[in-house]
């Protein structure tokens, strides 16, 4: 007896490790003279946000949550706070964005952008570690004050900010020319400055 096909299900081919890719937004990357409070982000395929109201920092903070969701295959963010004038903006989504089918994470990602002529192209970058024990400190709020401000730590919201990843490491971008000091804080009530009791 002789058989010319046999039944099995599908593979599916090769497993996909690519993240989703970055194709455009408006504003676009980097833009100046934006004026909307609504943004949107396109990738190449079909996304996730895994828990944008705790992963995704906006810089400088905002103190209305903004609405932030995936739709297909692009983010809609729609800032419920004023934009400030001739200031740098940017969002950053961390490990938030992962593709719909794989999970594979795009680390990093972040979009800039000014309300004024010019975008701040600056950035501080570091490693927080445990005195203690010398492990990583994940999840800290990094954030700015003016060096000449010594109250702001206690009274004002920091004017830069970011978080520590899995490795403890921070980046503050898109940072103005001057002094500052940096500060780190387990922000539990998330008003991204100093309480004494969270």
């Amino acid at each position: 007896i002789v058989s010319c096909a046999s039944i099995s299900t599908p593979t599916g081919g090769p497993r996909d490790y690519t993240p989703p890719v970055y194709k455009k937004s408006n504003p676009s990357q980097n833009q100046t003279e934006v004026k909307s409070k609504k943004l949107t982000i396109d990738f190449d395929e079909v996304i996730q946000l895994d828990r944008p109201s705790e992963n995704v920092i906006i810089s400088p903070p905002q103190k209305e949550m903004p609405k932030i969701k995936a739709n297909l295959k692009r983010i809609d963010i729609e800032l419920l706070d004023s934009l400030l004038p001739n200031t740098s903006y940017t969002i950053d989504f961390g490990s938030a964005i992962k593709d719909n089918n794989e999970g594979n994470i795009l680390n990093g990602f972040s979009l800039a952008f000014s309300t004024g002529k010019e975008l701040d192209s600056l950035q501080i970058s570091g490693i927080v570690l445990n005195a203690k024990d010398l492990e990583p400190v994940t999840g800290m709020t990094i954030g700015l004050h003016p060096a000449d401000n010594d109250t702001a730590f206690t009274t004002l919201p920091f004017s830069r900010v970011t978080r520590t990843d899995i490795y403890g490491r921070f980046t503050i971008k898109n940072i103005a020319e001057g002094r500052y000091k940096v500060y780190g804080v387990i922000d539990a009530d998330r008003n991204y400055k100093f309480n004494a009791n969270t």
